[in-house]
């Protein structure tokens, strides 16, 4: 099987909404000929669409815009390099990755740029869960790390995509095989279920009751089985490696926005996204609603939390 495959990095997240980026996750990937691989993407191709801790889904390529446009960049006022870090709680403020220089103010000029927007919308599909990114790590075709948009080896990109999309992302790929991706249309959405999936969430039912770990007493109708562990990584269905969420709780905990601290035990929520919806702190600091005896493994909770708080880092950042 032959294509093209790439993994494209996005600054925008679900929690910050940022205006200033024209990306939108779901539906629209922007850059411009300043990004190494910009003229590589072309119509038809598979994306990934990552940030630097989650894969968040792929699509197939509909149509590109190009446009001239004018981009600021911001150098290094001794060596010109323009990988520069922005350090908001540290001065000076900015730190050159080329040679080590920091500085407050950088070098700003304007360049003219051909500006692109690629169109996915309707071939997009989310990873339910989102995937840890350390499985793209295998599946570039090159060395290039600190590019935005990264080659990856097509066989391998598939395979990804069949391991984590579920029964989505199986029609997905006969869809791709049988070049029957549509345009202007929308890939029907099946259900998706991982062979024993049922059998584990009716396993967790006897364990803890209609609970979810965070809320409470809860309709069982609203609770997932949650995994604390990517259960593609290790394929089994242990109950001690699962709880039960109600399903908007499992999605912030899917996309590291909340997590559970095993020194008190209780929820913890990203706090920029506390601050832009104050009704999630009620959340935040919740003891865990878990019987003693039958907590979860904290081993795998401890990973969970050391990953949510490195998204929150950036998250804070980014602000």
């Amino acid at each position: 099987m032959t294509g093209n495959a790439w993994s494209c990095y996005t600054g925008v997240s679900d929690v910050v909404g940022d205006a200033l980026y024209e990306d939108r996750p779901g539906s629209r990937y922007a850059y411009d000929s300043h990004v190494v691989n910009h003229r590589g993407i072309t119509v038809g191709d598979v994306i990934l669409i990552r940030d630097k801790h989650l894969v968040y889904g792929h699509a197939v390529v509909e149509d590109i815009e190009a446009r001239p446009d004018e981009k600021t960049m911001l150098r290094c006022p001794r060596c010109g390099s323009s990988r520069l870090s922005e350090r908001r709680a540290l001065l000076p403020r900015f730190r050159c990755l080329a040679d080590r220089f920091e500085f407050d103010e950088p070098q700003v000029e304007q360049k003219a740029v051909t500006a692109y927007t690629a169109h996915y919308e309707s071939t997009w599909l989310d990873f339910d869960p989102p995937a840890p990114v350390r499985w793209l790590t295998d599946v570039y075709a090159g060395a290039d790390r600190q590019n935005a948009i990264r080659r990856l080896d097509y066989g391998r990109a598939l395979a990804l995509i069949e391991r984590f999309g579920g029964a989505e992302g199986q029609l997905h790929l006969n869809l791709l095989g049988a070049g029957q991706v549509p345009t202007g249309g929308h890939v029907d959405a099946v259900v998706r279920r991982r062979r024993g999936q049922q059998q584990f969430r009716e396993r967790l039912l006897d364990r803890f009751g209609a609970v979810c770990a965070v809320t409470g007493r809860q309709p069982e109708a609203v609770l997932d089985a949650a995994h604390l562990q990517a259960f593609a990584v290790h394929e089994d269905h242990d109950v001690s490696g699962g709880l039960l969420l109600r399903a908007d709780v499992h999605r912030l905990f899917d996309r590291l926005l909340l997590t559970i601290d095993t020194h008190d035990w209780t929820a913890q929520v990203a706090p920029k996204l506390v601050h832009r919806h104050p009704g999630l702190a009620d959340l935040d600091g919740r003891p865990l609603q878990v019987a003693e005896h039958t907590l979860p493994r904290p081993d795998l909770l401890d990973v969970h939390r050391d990953a949510a708080r490195a998204r929150w880092r950036d998250l804070r950042e980014a602000s």
